[in-house]
């Protein structure tokens, strides 16, 4: 397996991941149905779009495996929130998400620790991630040494949901002791 920056040629890859990993991760909290419709084709355009906005190669990391197929993904960049706590955090991570398959094998760890690390050497002081309620990957955050901050209710596919922001206050000081960086 290989962490990557993503290039325009793995929006389809993208895609596949994104729909798959919604329907495995958010079956049971979000309506089957909306699930179900969700298109890689509508999803591969969305990921054309990021691609081709992206500031820096390493805005989009992949993830591939030995057959330079993508088993995984993760976006970031600047804070999108405008609400406080949240506004006042600089960096963001949109998404991360991983097949079934791959998941719990210390891949989404890597990936992450990637993308906070090139949000902390872009000169961001701090990250956000924001985790629809019920969702595993709320531990995985936490157990990354982010803290919840905030709530918001959202809507997705006709359902009201509660998501939580989460926040790595200095991802120098997460870095170091994830030991991905040396204290400086």
């Amino acid at each position: 397996m290989m962490i990557r920056a993503a290039k325009l040629s793995d929006a389809a890859g993208i895609a596949a991941v994104h729909v798959h990993s919604w329907q495995t991760t958010y079956s049971g909290l979000l309506d089957e149905a909306y699930l179900q419709q969700l298109s890689i084709v509508q999803r591969e355009q969305a990921w054309v779009e990021r691609l081709r906005e992206a500031k820096t190669e390493h805005d989009v990391m992949v993830l591939e495996n030995e057959q330079a197929r993508i088993v995984g993904f993760i976006s970031g960049g600047m804070n999108r929130e405008s609400s406080l706590p949240a506004a006042q955090y600089d960096g963001e991570v949109y998404a991360l998400y991983l097949l079934a398959h791959v998941q719990a094998q210390g891949w989404g760890r890597r990936l992450l620790d990637q993308m906070l690390q090139y949000l902390y050497q872009s000169g961001y002081i701090s990250a956000i991630v924001w985790v629809l309620n019920g969702n595993p990957a709320l531990q995985f955050y936490k157990h990354t040494g982010a803290i919840p901050v905030q709530e918001k209710t959202i809507r997705i596919g006709g359902k009201v949901c509660r998501e939580t922001a989460l926040v790595w206050e200095s991802l120098h000081d997460v870095l170091v002791k994830r030991g991905v960086i040396e204290r400086q």
